[in-house]
């Protein structure tokens, strides 16, 4: 009796365990599976419904635009469309290939460039070397008034005679006796002063290797579509310019700071312009492409200075720069004067030197090269072509 109700407590236990493993089982199972009422299938349709609202109303007009446009609505669209073919909006030419109006279109900026750069470096100081002074300044301002805003010059200047004691015209700075035009003024940006005009700040300028806390003012941004005007002047020999006669640059540093400039593609064309003695020889040792090169002296000649102020006691500008200054007056933002005219223009029987030019390296013919392309600043301009306007108007520009 007592082993018959052991093994009925056992065989009942065993069932409960069994039923309740398979209950435990069947939950699990069933709580994986979703339902319409879980919260994913709410979320579910709640985005639903709104996007298929917003679709039917997207293409119902489309779809049956009866219903959306009165008869009226209907016959003016017709109309329209009956008696004004594709061909007055969209027009389609087979005698004008793509080649040609990209052609017209990279002609439209000017040279191939987007945007031009001027460096202009005094390498000179103290108040006898004030005509150097006066030639860097009469070169800014001339690309300043040609359009090469603030921002897109770097001027190295040693900054040293406009407040000089010896100056008897205080804050100012001349260029001429004639003619009292303030080449110092009261908008003058000079972005390297006194010491920092070095040969180190002139080359790591040039090849973008400043260091991180440099201001964005003593930068020259410029990229592979920038035409950049380099113009130096100051006290030179054969193949070297001296810088504050401390140190000097030589023709090789220049060029490889060019070759560096090409690498780094920190320009489209360059174009240096260098007055000093024996100019022509600190450009012999470039060999970097799309340069163009012109100086103020041959080598074994001096370059002479032009127009003493007996009031300042010193000469007031150097004769080669003075020329170039005199021609450039005479120009605006919209002349078509090329290069080649600048350089036809040299008269060294009045620049008492032979200024020399350099093209070999250049891409371009300098007779298509307009002085504005390196001198003055390129419009930021979008070209549309003309639209119809209303009846009558047929090929005039759209105006708003």
């Amino acid at each position: 009796m007592t082993a018959a109700t052991t093994v009925e407590k056992t065989t009942t236990i065993t069932e409960k365990t069994t039923t309740t493993t398979t209950t435990t089982t069947t939950r699990r199972c069933t709580s994986t599976t979703p339902t319409i009422t879980s919260p994913r299938w709410q979320i579910l349709r709640l985005l639903l419904l709104p996007l298929s609202i917003l679709l039917l109303a997207v293409c119902a007009p489309l779809i049956y635009p009866d219903l959306f446009l009165t008869q009226s609505q209907i016959a003016q669209v017709t109309q329209f469309f009956d008696s004004t073919p594709l061909s007055s909006f969209v027009q389609f030419s087979t005698s004008t290939p793509l080649s040609s109006t990209l052609n017209s279109t990279s002609n439209a900026v000017r040279g191939g460039h987007t945007n031009n750069w001027a460096v202009l470096v005094c390498t000179s100081k103290f108040w006898f070397n004030y005509r150097h002074i006066a030639n860097t300044l009469g070169m800014y301002r001339t690309v300043k008034r040609l359009g090469i805003p603030d921002s897109n010059i770097i001027l190295m200047l040693a900054d040293d005679a406009a407040c000089n004691p010896r100056n008897k015209f205080p804050g100012n700075v001349w260029a001429s006796t004639a003619n009292r035009l303030d080449l110092y003024g009261h908008n003058i940006e000079v972005d390297y002063r006194g010491y920092e005009v070095s040969v180190e700040n002139l080359i790591r300028l040039l090849t973008g290797r400043l260091p991180l806390t440099t201001p964005k003012s003593k930068r020259l941004n410029s990229d592979a579509r920038s035409n950049v005007f380099l113009y130096m002047t100051g006290h030179g020999g054969d193949e070297f310019l001296k810088f504050q006669d401390y140190e000097e640059i030589s023709a090789v540093d220049i060029a490889d700071a060019i070759e560096q400039m090409w690498q780094k593609k920190r320009y489209h064309e360059l174009f240096f312009m260098v007055d000093t003695c024996q100019a022509n020889t600190l450009y012999t040792k470039i060999y970097s492409p799309n340069v163009l090169a012109t100086g103020s002296s041959g080598k074994g000649q001096n370059s002479y200075s032009h127009g003493a102020d007996y009031d300042l006691g010193v000469a007031m500008i150097d004769r080669f720069t003075n020329f170039v200054l005199e021609w450039m007056e005479g120009k605006d933002k919209t002349t078509d004067a090329t290069m080649k005219d600048l350089f036809e223009s040299y008269d060294s029987s009045v620049i008492e030197s032979d200024p020399g030019l350099r093209t070999d390296l250049f891409g371009r013919e300098v007779g298509d090269v307009k002085v504005t392309d390196f001198f003055g600043g390129v419009s930021q301009v979008d070209l549309t072509p003309a639209v119809r306007s209303e009846e009558g108007r047929k090929g005039e520009p759209f105006l708003m």
